[in-house]
């Protein structure tokens, strides 16, 4: 800026001064043009009034010469009067030249006057007194004057002849030398013009370099700032060295990024034992950098940073000609983990495509065999309710009846693989549950079968309810422990525990996690753990390293993993060569416990006579449903399709309908209960199925369909449903 203001300064000077200069050349110039434009003008005037004075003059000589020679030969009194007045007359004139030759005398004036004054001053003499004796009237005195200014005319016409002739030479020579005097005006003037130019473009070319200077200077001091600005807040860190490998430059990034700065590493010699202290990794790093190509050198390591830190970090390099290196550094390690969690994304969404395949597989047998075990499951309970308790007919019916219900439970398996399974689900404590599961036969065989495994319990007395399905969690509990078991090789042991937790953030195989209160479930074992790449695939339905056939339904994790999905829950997994520990999250609830089904007796299930109106398209499900509550005190009707049930409804009013959701051909039980609706918006519904809860089944519950319920019936469950949904107001 103070150079700037020096140029300025200057340039202002420079200007001023030759402002001045041309002022005054133009000024001088124009005044020597009008002085010889002024002399060339007058002297003509001059010479031609001294001139004329001259012929004047001698005109009036001429005069007194001709009335002298009048006045002698005739000498009267008026011709010597007239004499006389011409002499007064000349000598005026005379006298007139004398002042003019006294200031100018260009052509002889003075010469002219020298000779006529004193002849006129004599005839003034002696016209007035005469010569040597003579009267002024004499003829002698007039004759002597004749002669006398006779002779002065001659010398007189002489010197006005020379006087123009001189005129006429200095008016020639004043013109040249006007000519070449305002000639070199001319040429001075342009000249000047020619040097003012100059240093006009001189000027102005100064102003010019100036201004490109200032501009340049000021792009360079931009391009410095930008480029400072750049280094300090691009996105990247930058460290650059010369070819000894002396750090000249590094930025704040790279400060940000690993916590290093020049006072760390003078030179790029100590940046290895800083970044990798780890010696075989060193080498490792050092051998992968050295082979790479050099115009494409980019590698990404793991870095120590200065405050402990591990970071992912990628490095470029750029090789410039004057052997100075330019390395960058970008902190990929966010990146990484996006990537991780992406990958991890793919997998469950692959995983989640093969459950979709295996469920509708899965799904269409189940909703087969449940329809089959219908006979299977519900007529032993209505056998049994007729048989008298010590009926030897009576174990071989409960035999049956507990066959058919574990083959139920292998279909509510597949169900539970299909996902969306209908699953009632009720308040429960989840230590009741893992308490009725520890006193079942199932775990007394599982210890049998494993006699080297002791079992630690750890149960959280004050833990809150949960929503669920006590068989289902029973089945997450029994594969879970049977899984733990059998990784135990030798000896060890299988802790089961409860508490609760709150959770805010998420965990592996699950991008978001409701914010809340969860009981956890633990179930850890001594065994040897599991392979790290077999976690990703432990929850796929027939993915097994088990001994076949020692494992329930052959489904293991899969039913585990299906069924902490429908309850809303999550499911952790870490693994370790010295055992495996699997925790299940399951949301709290405020609600109460009701009793169990169990614990209803027949009589407190039973009906007063209400009318039911059955409907389903295979006919030995009817009968059965139509048994069961025939046998609860309802009043029955059976229809075999949806048609005919809008139809019946049409002319007739029950108090219940028992509608099947999938009847072929002809409408389904959602469009059976949505034409209901339109002629009778009241209409009491309970939905039945063999198959999952799909979304028709969770639109006829919108509808206003008050529950539904699975296939197989058991008749002590369909009968507090029954009583629940009668018992409610429209």
């Amino acid at each position: 800026m103070i150079l700037i203001g020096k140029h300025k300064s200057s340039q202002i000077a420079l200007w001023s001064l030759m402002t001045v200069v041309i002022s005054l050349v133009i000024m001088s110039a124009l005044y020597t043009i009008l002085t010889l434009r002024s002399i060339e003008k007058n002297l003509p005037n001059t010479l031609l009034k001294e001139l004329n004075l001259l012929s004047t003059a001698l005109e009036r000589v001429s005069d007194v010469v001709t009335a002298s020679k009048i006045a002698k030969e005739v000498r009267t009194e008026q011709n010597i009067i007239t004499l006389r007045k011409k002499i007064d007359i000349a000598q005026s004139i005379i006298t007139e030249l004398r002042e003019t030759y006294v200031f100018d005398n260009l052509v002889n004036a003075s010469h002219f006057h020298a000779v006529t004054a004193p002849v006129i001053a004599d005839l003034h003499t002696w016209l007035s007194e005469g010569v040597s004796g003579y009267l002024p009237t004499s003829t002698i005195t007039l004759g002597i004057a004749e002669l006398r200014v006779k002779d002065a005319y001659q010398k007189a016409w002489d010197l006005n002849t020379q006087s123009q002739l001189k005129a006429q030479t200095i008016l020639n020579n004043q013109k040249i030398r006007l000519e070449k005097l305002q000639k070199s005006v001319s040429a001075l003037f342009i000249l000047t013009l020619l040097v003012v130019s100059f240093l006009i473009f001189f000027l102005f070319r100064q102003t010019y370099l100036i201004k490109r200077e200032t501009h340049t200077k000021n792009e360079l001091r931009e391009q410095r700032d930008l480029l400072q600005s750049l280094l300090k807040n691009v996105p990247l860190g930058i460290v650059v060295w010369d070819k000894d490998k002396r750090i000249v430059h590094l930025n704040d990034k790279f400060t940000e990024t690993t916590g290093y700065d020049q006072t760390d590493m003078a030179t790029l010699e100590m940046w290895p034992r800083l970044a990798y202290p780890d010696p075989q990794y060193r080498r490792e790093v050092r051998n992968h950098w050295e082979g790479l190509d050099k115009s494409k050198s980019a590698g990404e390591y793991k870095v120590n940073c200065k405050n402990g830190e591990v970071k992912d970090i990628e490095f470029r390099a750029t090789f410039l000609a004057d052997s100075r290196v330019i390395n960058t550094l970008t902190d990929v390690t966010e990146r990484n983990v996006r990537e991780q969690a992406l990958q991890e994304s793919h997998k469950i969404e692959a995983r989640a495509k093969k459950m979709e395949s295996l469920g509708l597989l899965a799904g269409g047998v189940a909703h087969d065999l449940n329809n089959i075990l219908s006979g299977i499951v519900s007529y032993p309970d209505l056998i049994l309710l007729e048989l008298e308790e010590h009926d030897k007919t009576r174990q071989a019916i409960e035999i049956m009846r507990d066959s058919g219900q574990k083959a139920a439970a292998i279909v509510q398996d597949l169900l539970t693989v299909a996902r969306g399974v209908a699953i009632a689900k009720e308040a429960l404590n989840l230590n009741s549950v893992i308490n009725d599961y520890l006193a079942s036969p199932d775990f007394q065989l599982l210890k049998k079968h494993h006699p080297n495994v002791s079992f630690n319990i750890s149960l959280d007395d004050n833990l809150k309810n949960i929503m669920g399905s006590r068989v289902h969690l029973q089945k997450i509990l029994m594969n879970l422990i049977s899984n733990g078991s059998e990784a135990i090789d030798h000896s060890g042991e299988v802790l089961i525990a409860t508490s609760w937790r709150h959770i805010d953030t998420p965990f592996k195989g699950y991008e978001e996690v409701e914010e809340g209160e969860y009981v956890l479930l633990s179930v850890a074992d001594q065994g040897g753990g599991v392979p790290e790449a077999d976690l990703d695939r432990i929850f796929e339905p027939f993915f097994t390293k088990k001994v076949m056939g020692r494992s329930g339904t052959g489904l293991g994790l899969a039913v585990v993993w299906n069924v902490v999905q429908d309850h809303n829950g999550y499911i952790n997994v870490v693994s370790s060569s010295n055992g495996t520990t699997f925790s299940v999250f399951l949301p709290v609830t405020e609600k109460n416990i009701l009793p169990s089904i169990s614990s209803y007796e027949l009589r407190e299930v039973e009906g007063a006579g209400e009318t039911i109106l059955v409907v389903d398209d295979i006919s030995s499900q009817r009968i059965i449903s139509a048994r069961i509550l025939e046998k609860l005190r309802y009043r029955v009707l059976t229809v075999s399709s949806g048609e005919e049930a809008v139809e019946f409804l049409n002319r007739n009013r029950v108090d219940l309908l028992l509608l099947d959701m999938i009847m072929d051909p002809g409408i389904n039980g959602r469009q059976t209960y949505k034409r209901i609706l339109e002629t009778n918006d009241k209409q009491k519904a309970i939905i039945v199925s063999g198959f999952a809860e799909t979304d028709d089944v969770k639109e006829t519950l919108n509808l206003g369909a008050s529950c539904f319920l699975k296939k197989p019936l058991n008749i002590y469950s369909l009968g507090i449903a029954v009583q629940k949904v009668l018992q409610e107001k429209r």
